[in-house]
């Protein structure tokens, strides 16, 4: 038995180190998590006081209010004491770190404090080296290129047998000075992986100079987040998943679990932890209809949890919401991404009509199923004519369908959109004051003023120079988005959206409730 420490730096999005723990234990070896630091959520304006990731996002949120997500405060002499305390006292054969592209920089930070304690070796994972495995190289003894559930298992064995490990695949790791890269291996089949492992008696998180044992990540006991499928049917340029589809197939990077298998892990799920929601974080939910049919009458009989899901425009049926509503169904997120269809096509190659994304919005609407609309903004190849565009999609998009604010266009290593940008020396071709009116029309859309009321404000010059006098008009609160209040100690902090999850710093909001405009 092997035993290995997964550290998580930032909590959110914590599939990753919970899926590994799941895959080690079931092999028998025995795991920690370690969620050391949180990412913090706060006012643009305010991003000073704070350090910031490589890739933050930035939100437009209630009367287009900029929120910047994915700061932190800086890591504290205590702060690392507790974690390499905690490291030395579950005497580690391997230590992972598990990253998203967000978390490289300050994790080589951890990642040299980790080593010089403790003579471990150290594997990062995830997202990030993926995409940048040559970045991380550079800081890690091991990196892993791909999925990493076999390899991680079969890591934890040789090192258990003292045996070398250097020729296992989707591995990289340096011998005598030089970087060995083993080739990619097959990718495994979902339900040939294990059960999430979301316990919290294998898991402490660290921040602020504390440590808490028995740790629930910010999303058990709000919501439960499961995905049925990895992979998405759709090459999106600012997408992770084109990435992927470049890297191992676009047919093979899509593949979905048994409905047994997806009903045994949610029924587990209720009973341990008493979950009131679950929230499916596949990119597409609505993609297979087969699936869904046997899927939606085992949910409804096994499980029966109010759920939420992704759907998009042209994958969004009648018949198929119906028979998710009636399993427990509640809200939908349908990504938009643009009103203009030249960005999507040409920019975004996501080719969607306003037609069909405005069929497809009230599809959802006629079924009595919550629906909510994904926005990218500050798009590099967006003109005055395409924010306009937009405007007029969204005063023809049914008012009742929901935002909860518009994230701004992140440009991610290595993307499709990412490489066009460098490639041209794109710039943005608007500024600030044009965006800060840009962002209060799109949130005008969202009110209940008739359409005719809306676009003549559209057309005012005043309000185009000065857009402080759309405030008025706008509500100061966007809608809370699935997730309901609960009385955990980190309940009131948290956000948790289809966006990302951050905590609220202390001491800037009411205590005991997250921002309106944010809440999750």
């Amino acid at each position: 038995m092997a035993r290995v420490a997964l550290v998580k730096p930032f909590t959110g999005l914590n599939a990753g180190v919970s899926q590994l723990s799941g895959d080690l234990r079931r092999a028998g070896h025995e795991t920690l998590i370690v969620y050391f630091k949180d990412f913090l959520v706060v006012p643009y304006e305010e991003r000073t006081r704070y350090l910031s990731c490589d890739y933050s996002l930035v939100i437009a949120a209630a009367r287009g209010r900029r929120y910047i997500w994915n700061c932190y405060r800086p890591f504290t002499e205590r702060e690392y004491e507790l974690l390499i305390e905690t490291l030395r006292d579950f005497r580690p054969d391997l230590i992972g770190f598990s990253l998203t592209s967000l978390s490289l920089t300050p994790a080589a930070e951890v990642t040299a404090r980790v080593k010089a304690a403790l003579d471990v070796p150290v594997i990062w994972g995830g997202v990030g080296p993926t995409l940048e495995p040559d970045v991380a190289i550079r800081h890690a003894d091991m990196v892993c290129v791909g999925e990493g559930e076999q390899l991680m298992v079969e890591l934890a064995e040789r090192i258990d047998a003292g045996r070398d490990y250097a020729d296992l695949g989707d591995l990289w790791l340096r011998r005598d000075g030089d970087v060995v890269k083993n080739p990619a291996r097959p990718l495994v089949p979902l339900d040939d992986v294990a059960i999430p492992d979301f316990d919290p008696a294998h898991a402490v998180h660290i921040n602020d100079d504390q440590i808490r044992h028995q740790f629930y990540p910010m999303n058990i006991g709000v919501e439960y987040p499961i995905m049925t499928q990895r992979g998405c049917p759709f090459s999106c340029s600012f997408c992770v998943e084109s990435v992927y589809q470049d890297m191992f197939g676009k047919k093979n990077s899509l593949r979905r679990r048994s409905v047994d298998v997806v009903i045994e892990e949610l029924v587990q799920a209720k009973r341990k932890f008493n979950i009131p929601h679950v929230m499916f974080w596949d990119d597409v939910f609505t993609v297979n209809p087969r699936w869904l049919r046997e899927f939606a009458p085992r949910y409804k009989k096994e499980v029966g949890l109010p759920f939420w899901c992704y759907t998009y425009p042209t994958t969004t049926r009648k018949e198929d919401v119906l028979l998710l509503k009636d399993a427990g169904l509640r809200s939908m997120t349908m990504g938009i991404q643009s009103g203009s269809e030249t960005i999507l096509a040409r920019d975004f190659n996501r080719p969607v009509s306003h037609r069909k994304a405005i069929e497809a919005a009230r599809t959802i609407l006629d079924c009595g199923v919550e629906v909510y609309f994904d926005l990218i903004t500050r798009v590099h190849f967006e003109r005055e004519d395409d924010c306009r565009q937009t405007f007029e999609f969204l005063c023809d998009l049914p008012q009742e369908v929901k935002s909860i604010g518009f994230g701004e266009m992140v440009n991610f290593p290595n993307y499709g959109y990412t490489d066009r940008v460098n490639a041209e020396g794109r710039t943005h071709a608007l500024g600030d004051r044009d965006y800060d009116y840009y962002h209060k029309l799109y949130l005008l859309t969202r009110t209940r003023l008739p359409r005719r009321v809306v676009r003549a404000v559209g057309r005012s010059r005043l309000a185009r120079r000065f857009p402080s006098l759309i405030d008025p008009l706008l509500p100061d609160k966007l809608p809370a988005f699935f997730v309901p209040k609960i009385e955990d100690g980190l309940a009131g902090e948290a956000v948790s959206t289809p966006i990302g999850q951050a905590v609220i710093p202390g001491g800037q909001l009411d205590r005991g409730a997250p921002p309106a405009e944010l809440s999750a």
